[in-house]
């Protein structure tokens, strides 16, 4: 029985088979994604499990080189902002 946090199994293969320079993408239900993309939906209920839940899930499996949030997250949802810098610290964090 694994010992990390993260129990979804096509979450943790997809961190397992992950390369440098290869991008994981969390994101709400609106964000486009073309169809040739692989994903992982985790979605139980709006808003469960939250995007910080999820990025401190993979975190327990993910090592994180630098982080992209878009560029609307510092006017909009600033918490979220700081909520990702503490989880990354010494990771570079750019708007995008």
């Amino acid at each position: 029985m694994k010992k990390t946090t993260l129990l979804n199994s096509d979450l943790s293969y997809i961190i397992a088979t992950m390369g440098h320079t290869e991008m994981l993408v969390i994101a709400d239900a609106g964000l486009p994604i073309p169809s040739s993309t692989e994903r992982v939906d985790l979605a139980l209920v709006r808003g469960v499990p939250g995007a910080i839940e999820t990025l401190s899930a993979v975190l327990s499996e993910m090592q994180v080189e630098r982080a992209i949030l878009a560029i609307e997250t510092q006017e909009i949802n600033p918490d979220f902002e700081m909520n990702v810098r503490e989880l990354l610290p010494g990771v570079s964090v750019k708007g995008m």
